[in-house]
């Protein structure tokens, strides 16, 4: 791990894992552990699905995010905004097909860490030169 993650208090807090809820409806709700894994740029999913799409889902890239929203601002924490405190929500938004994820921390504070974590960690690695992304990410060669 390099020196700047363990100096960057939104990024340890992605590293320690949070519980959060993944929110879909207003009767669907499950608790659900995000932890940041050492490559620094995975972010594991807890799930107790056996599917296998959602075996593969368990996890994604943080190259993979299109954006992160504060707040209830998707369609699905808008209609549930007077049931949820806004500033522990969050909406992570992929590239591609895949369905954003809509997440409420049980703290406003554990919210903003995984905002500014994710926004943190995508600059990084937009920063970095095609090289060093292939010599540092190999198995996310084909996401770069």
């Amino acid at each position: 791990m390099e020196r700047w993650v363990q100096d960057d208090d939104d990024v340890n807090t992605m590293l320690q894992g949070s519980s959060m809820t993944k929110v879909r409806s207003p009767r669907w709700r499950r608790k659900r552990i995000l932890k940041l894994l050492n490559d620094g740029v995975t972010v594991w999913c807890e799930s107790n699905k056996a599917t296998n799409k959602a075996k593969t889902q368990q996890s994604f890239s943080v190259m993979e995010v299109e954006c992160v929203w504060e707040g209830c601002k998707s369609e699905t924490l808008r209609n549930l905004a007077t049931s949820l405190p806004e500033d522990q929500c969050l909406t992570i938004l992929f590239k591609g097909g895949r369905k954003s994820l809509d997440l409420q921390c049980d703290t406003k504070e554990e919210a903003q860490h995984w905002v500014s974590g994710i926004r943190t960690l995508q600059g990084r690695v937009n920063n970095m030169t095609q090289k060093e992304k292939l010599d540092k990410y190999p198995s996310a060669a084909n996401k770069i």
